[in-house]
């Protein structure tokens, strides 16, 4: 089976974790992504860790995982040659993902002054969009879930906020960006309109599900700060067994019914100190003994499965080597194993959804591009002459 975007043409500037989740959105499934990066090397090339602690620009972590089946070329976007190079690519590409300050991603936009027929479609990444008094803020992805309210509510009360796993928002946002890219490129496919989208990373976060907006629009009260272990709605959060924790979800009817019965204390069910709102939280520690003491002797997955047999809402909390490790992500080949010259075998997740079947060819997963890579074979492939690539270089267009 071809590959489904096999006939499509990515352009990827900007060089962030979010630019670079949206892009292998695309370059995996077979779209032709290129990546234009700085020569000042690009953000995700710069971020922990790297094998042995041992910087490279082409070995970390995050550009291993976030840059596969890409090209690289490196082209100082500011410089007016830089920007004439775009406009070549541009003209032959059906859709352009940029993740820069708000006055660089105008003045990219401006100097595409093409037609409808040849002008790609645009999406645009920005903290807070690319209007407004915010629009020429610099954030993070912790900053950005402090704007959003998620820090807010992801903490426990009285305590700071607790922190998402580095990087998981703004990963997040290139997925929105790569959703919106694809809806464009087969709008134009099917009207001849280009699109134009303006995503403020803030506003992607708060879209999402996790947001707590809908509830203050209804009551006009704050969410609680909530996070760990419910006091009064319980057993909701983590608790500890033999070998780590266990994730529950079953402070209400029926699921809590049916955790008592599998724990053998079907009396706590209709004990009132644990099921009057009133008395609940007042009785707290009294549950958690009862629940993590008949957890204590059992590891994580005697616990899943006792649970899952009484279909009680709960799963083991595993780290990375547990997860691709688990018997449903053996089953499905949920990760993969990647050669990468200078660093070796690694593993990746694989493929975000699949189609027609587990051992189909629709997603494949190819080396992440060194830096540059692709910079000479590119510009020739634009008609620039080997002295005028030369001339670029000397001028630190390119690198």
């Amino acid at each position: 089976m071809e590959q489904p975007l096999v006939d499509i043409q990515v352009l990827e500037i900007g060089g962030t974790v979010s630019v670079s989740a949206a892009g292998k959105k695309f370059s995996d499934f077979g779209a032709n992504v290129v990546k234009i990066e700085p020569p000042s090397i690009s953000e995700i090339r710069k971020i922990a860790p790297f094998p042995n602690d041992l910087f490279h620009i082409d070995h970390g972590a995050m550009h291993l995982a976030f840059d596969t089946s890409k090209k690289s070329l490196v082209l100082d976007h500011n410089t007016n040659s830089g920007k004439e190079i775009i406009r070549r690519l541009a003209s032959q590409f059906d859709l352009i993902i940029i993740d820069l300050p708000a006055l660089e991603t105008a003045a990219i936009i401006a100097a595409l002054n093409f037609d409808d027929s040849l002008m790609p479609n645009i999406v645009t990444i920005t903290p807070h969009g690319m209007t407004g008094p915010y629009k020429d803020r610099i954030e993070n992805d912790l900053s950005i879930f402090g704007w959003s309210t998620r820090s807010h509510r992801h903490s426990i009360t009285g305590n700071p906020p607790l922190r998402y796993g580095p990087y998981a928002g703004v990963v997040q946002i290139g997925s929105t960006a790569a959703a919106v890219g694809i809806a464009a490129v087969w709008g134009k496919k099917a009207d001849g309109i280009p699109r134009n989208v303006d995503i403020a990373g803030v506003e992607a976060l708060m879209g999402n599900v996790d947001s707590a907006f809908f509830l203050w629009s209804v009551n006009g009260a704050l969410q609680p700060r909530s996070s760990g272990q419910s006091r009064g709605l319980y057993p909701m959060g983590a608790y500890k067994c033999k070998d780590g924790y266990m994730l529950f979800s079953a402070g209400r009817d029926p699921m809590f019914t049916k955790l008592c019965n599998a724990i053998g204390r079907p009396e706590v069910a209709q004990d009132q100190r644990f099921i009057d709102p009133e008395q609940r939280p007042n009785h707290f520690e009294e549950f958690k003994l009862i629940l993590e003491s008949w957890l204590a002797d059992k590891n994580k997955y005697e616990a899943f499965n006792e649970l899952q047999e009484k279909g009680v809402m709960a799963c083991p909390v595993l780290d990375a080597s547990e997860l691709q490790n688990d018997p449903q992500s053996v089953f499905r080949n949920s990760y993969i194993t990647q050669e990468k010259k200078g660093v070796g075998d690694i593993t990746l997740a694989g493929p975000p959804f699949r189609m027609n079947g587990l051992n189909s060819e629709s997603w494949v997963s190819r080396s992440s591009p060194n830096f540059g890579e692709h910079t000479n074979e590119i510009l020739k492939n634009l008609k620039y002459s080997d002295q005028e690539i030369i001339a670029l270089f000397r001028a630190g267009v390119t690198s």
